[in-house]
């Protein structure tokens, strides 16, 4: 085999929309340079979580052939490892995101802050939250961030259930993974033990979360935003509590071949580190043409040294959250002109080269939320004959019946 590229576009998979001529974002689009792969491209559509709709650590985890029940001990280890922190055994690591809330309603998971906001709102959480434990918050993107909780005498659980409504946690034995779930209600809840041995974290939780919601009205970023009518940042949300390393069997030695990650994203950086890829060193840009620019260099970079190279593109997903369909066909367009046409410069699916695109889960941009369906994949190598096109539609009429699972795509594509 030569060179592989395993592409995962966040959330490209959708439904079908009106206004699209009932079709999804991935079928509207129109995709030059994928469409050159159709003629020696095979299809598939796996489920990734049968019934659950994925988070996009199972989801990646699953892509790249980790079984998530097997393996997930809770996104947090991931998350926190990814932003450079250190999350140690018997230790809590959790996602955290900044968000808006009115009185105990939530308005927004999600406020979107500068870097230079983000940075203030670290330091006055790190210097003016007080806990019993010793603890350390840090910032990522836009608004997520990470948090370790450090417990010496270990009495922290991960048996415990998030505070940001619409994840619901589900344990298979001790491991632990979260799926996205229709919110019933937009008031938030606290966080619950779920076990007896839970009940301190349960308290030690919500404690951080009542002091750095208090913490959070201080700052000089909620005064100038709320003077200026902008999303307010006044609430903490927590979710996917782990106190286990995954342990991911290392992916070089699994499958024989260096593999580099090009990734941005603190949750896609740790889970590539977990596996034992090489991380490129590349920054998330806002602009989504820069962004692309910058990881189709770096990928170029990548593979001169490496056999394979895992590439994460977010965006799309962000875009389905916020219900914005055109601009996800847009998002798509772009990665179809600017990162896919640089990596078709760097190899040859025609002369034993292999690409995968695909995607974590769907996102639908009508519900704003993750779903349970199947995913697209486009499989290229010389060994397939022509497919008519690449997207939800076709894939689910001429998919490869050997690869029924998420999980199955990796082994099948490092068999080729």
């Amino acid at each position: 085999m030569g060179k592989i590229v395993f592409l995962i576009v966040d959330g490209m998979g959708d439904h079908p929309i009106k206004l699209l001529s009932n079709k999804t974002p991935l079928e509207y689009a129109n995709k030059v340079n994928i469409n050159s792969l159709l003629p020696h491209a095979a299809l598939a559509f796996p489920s990734v979580l049968g019934r659950l709709a994925p988070e996009s650590d199972s989801g990646v985890m699953a892509d790249l052939g980790y079984d998530p029940k097997k393996y997930s001990t809770g996104r947090g280890w991931f998350e926190c490892l990814g932003l450079g922190m250190e999350p140690r055994e018997g230790d809590i690591s959790l996602r955290v995101n900044i968000a808006e809330a009115v009185g105990s309603k939530l308005r927004s998971v999600r406020t979107y802050l500068s870097k230079e906001e983000f940075a203030e709102i670290e330091k006055a959480i790190n210097e003016q939250v007080k806990l019993p434990l010793e603890f350390e918050f840090k910032a990522g993107e836009g608004y997520r961030g990470g948090l370790i909780i450090r417990d010496e005498k270990k009495r922290l659980s991960q048996f415990v259930s998030n505070n940001e409504p619409g994840y619901t946690v589900k344990f298979f034995g001790d491991k632990k993974l979260s799926f996205a779930s229709k919110s019933k209600s937009d008031l938030i809840p606290k966080i619950k033990a779920l076990k007896s041995n839970a009940v301190f974290t349960e308290k030690i939780l919500n404690q951080f979360i009542s002091e750095a919601n208090k913490v959070l009205l201080k700052t000089d970023v909620y005064k100038k935003r709320k003077a200026n009518g902008l999303p307010l940042p006044n609430y903490v949300l927590l979710r996917d509590g782990a106190i286990h390393d995954p342990k991911l069997p290392d992916i070089n030695k699994k499958y024989g071949k260096l593999w580099a990650a090009v990734v941005g994203m603190p949750l896609e950086k740790g889970i590539a580190s977990a596996a034992g890829m090489s991380l490129m060193k590349i920054t998330e840009l806002d602009d989504l043409d820069e962004d692309l620019e910058n990881k189709a260099d770096s990928v170029s970079r990548a593979l001169d040294k490496y056999d394979a190279v895992y590439v994460h593109v977010k965006q799309t997903d962000a875009l389905s959250h916020l219900g914005k369909y055109v601009e996800k066909y847009d998002a798509i367009e772009r990665i179809d002109r600017i990162l896919v046409y640089s990596i078709l410069q760097k190899i040859d699916v025609s002369n034993g080269d292999t690409i995968v695109i695909t995607c974590d889960h769907r996102t639908s941009s009508e519900l704003k939320r993750h779903t349970n369906d199947n995913i697209p994949v486009l499989i290229a190598n010389r060994k397939f004959n022509r497919v008519k096109d690449f997207g939800e539609t076709e894939c689910k009429k001429h998919h490869l019946k050997n690869i029924s699972k998420a999980t199955e795509i990796m082994p099948f594509v490092m068999k080729l």
